[in-house]
């Protein structure tokens, strides 16, 4: 295989991996410690470290990944919040909450000098190529006027996803059975990430915003 195969097939492995962990093995954990007579509390909190641990995993190999920090995030405040009101819906609710304030945010930051899909894509263009890759991030923001149109246009489509899918999560959280709302959780969430990366890589890939 040549190495743009190997480029093109390494993304979707870690999309595959990440499904896995993030939905699939969760899911199994929680239902099987239900049916083990854990309450939901509990089942929630010992499946949803394992995304919560793939995350550390992902840090502490020094891979650059904001879903990673998103995810651990995620995890730790939830859990505390979870535990301190004894209430499991918002164990669930929360991820709607914290996603939300995160599109809230990458919309927001349009108007600060350096947006957040600024950051992340210095982030990414450091950690894959290095300084210089990093520098010509930065420098197509200041100096190229199509540049700043196109990743403000994408900081938007995703900020939007992002409160969107806060507002569903916390719909579903409390308004389905209790035991039902893991599975729709998942369900919404793989639907979400699926459209919206469907647009993300060959929108950014089309306008040149790969770091």
């Amino acid at each position: 295989m040549s190495a743009t195969g190997n480029q093109a097939v390494m993304p979707r492995r870690r999309l595959i991996v990440q499904l896995v962990v993030d939905v699939v093995l969760p899911l199994v954990v929680f239902y099987a410690m239900r049916s083990q007579g854990a309450s939901v509390l509990m089942a929630s909190v010992v499946s949803g470290a394992i995304p919560a641990a793939r995350s550390i995993f992902s840090l502490v190999r020094g891979r650059v990944d904001v879903m990673s920090l998103v995810v651990l995030s995620l995890f730790v405040v939830g859990t505390v919040i979870a535990y301190l009101e004894g209430d499991a819906r918002l164990f669930f609710a929360k991820d709607g909450w914290l996603t939300g304030m995160l599109g809230l945010w990458i919309i927001f930051s349009l108007w600060m000098a350096r947006p957040f899909m600024l950051h992340l894509g210095r982030a990414i263009a450091l950690a894959k190529k290095g300084n210089r890759s990093a520098d010509e991030w930065e420098h197509r923001w200041h100096a190229d006027l199509r540049f700043r149109h196109d990743l403000r246009f994408v900081s938007c489509v995703v900020g939007a996803v992002l409160m969107l899918d806060a507002v569903v999560r916390v719909f579903i959280a409390y308004t389905l059975p209790v035991d039902v709302v893991p599975a729709a959780t998942n369900i919404q969430y793989v639907i979400m990430l699926v459209g919206l990366l469907g647009w993300f890589f060959p929108y950014t890939a089309r306008h040149g915003l790969r770091a």
